[in-house]
């Protein structure tokens, strides 16, 4: 199996010092995002630093009495996200403008997988397997919100059109991939196909057995360039990364380095567009998938 060198972008510990919980994610731009929440008096201090290439950015978010799971650029300002909501009516998203001043608010479901904004202020929300089997509006497995919390997508009912009457519905949504405004990606229990959805109304679906067998199956992340899908580990095949190319169906193994060759035996993988990021306890490492294909 061979080794494939990925590039420190993150150290946890430098940026953000200590905290309580974080939570990392990938703006539209590819930037990594760092959420960290303290709880001091009862209540949760969140802090949000946005890494892009002119250095970090840093937004303090009010104290809250709930946590937040998720932070989002929503234009000029923040989308925070609760994963968890014990009813239909409570409201789980907050939007914020840099100034610390609660804009918005509305409910999206409970069970949370992942939240994704694009630059045309549209929310993509996933579940998982709590929300899409409990009595929320997360069984749907897929719905995209405009900014003001408005559902303009919802995957059940895509589903059910007569032409996409193939696409699997989602069971669990392992893994979310909005490449942009008019592109999203999805990876999902219990079929296990790759699904592209386009401008909300079209679809490329994937159905590979390779993607339902060991070390794909299971995959929390991807990234996507062309006809190539660099999956984190799935169920087996901790540490390892697997890249699926559609047009040959077939499979590379490979075991991300550090620049002194050293293993990087990550915890979990994020991806977004063809950027792949691998994270460790203290540590994120990005591998473009571009770079992959070249070499």
């Amino acid at each position: 199996m061979q080794n494939i060198q990925v590039i420190e972008k993150l150290n946890l510990e430098q940026i953000a010092g200590e905290h309580d919980t974080h939570n990392i994610s990938i703006d539209f731009d590819g930037n990594l995002i760092l959420l960290t929440s303290t709880i001091r008096e009862g209540n949760h201090h969140h802090t949000i630093f946005q890494h892009t290439k002119w250095g970090v950015q840093k937004i303090n978010i009010p104290p809250s009495q709930e946590p937040f799971h998720y932070a989002q650029p929503l234009g000029n300002y923040w989308l925070l996200v609760n994963a968890r909501v014990s009813n239909n009516k409570t409201h789980n998203a907050f939007v914020y403008d840099e100034n610390q001043n609660l804009m918005s608010s509305f409910h999206m479901g409970d069970g949370i997988e992942d939240v994704q904004t694009t630059k045309n202020n549209e929310i993509w929300v996933s579940y998982f397997d709590e929300g899409v089997f409990g009595s929320s509006i997360g069984a749907s497995g897929l719905l995209c919100f405009d900014k003001n919390g408005i559902q303009i997508f919802d995957f059940v009912k895509f589903v059910q059109t007569p032409s996409n009457n193939e696409i699997p519905f989602i069971d669990d949504c392992y893994s979310l991939n909005v490449s942009s405004n008019e592109t999203v990606y999805l990876y999902y229990y219990s079929d296990f196909p790759l699904l592209a959805i386009h401008n909300k109304t079209g679809y490329e679906l994937v159905n590979d057995n390779l993607l339902k067998k060991s070390p794909i199956v299971g995959s929390k992340a991807f990234s996507i360039w062309k006809d190539y899908i660099l999956f984190g580990h799935g169920y087996k095949n901790k540490g390892q990364i697997h890249l699926y190319t559609s047009q040959t169906k077939t499979i590379q193994s490979y075991i991300p380095v550090n620049d002194e060759n050293d293993i990087i035996d990550y915890d979990y993988a994020i991806g977004r567009k063809h950027r792949l990021f691998l994270v460790c306890k203290n540590t994120v490492y990005l591998l473009n998938i571009q770079d992959l294909i070249d070499e």
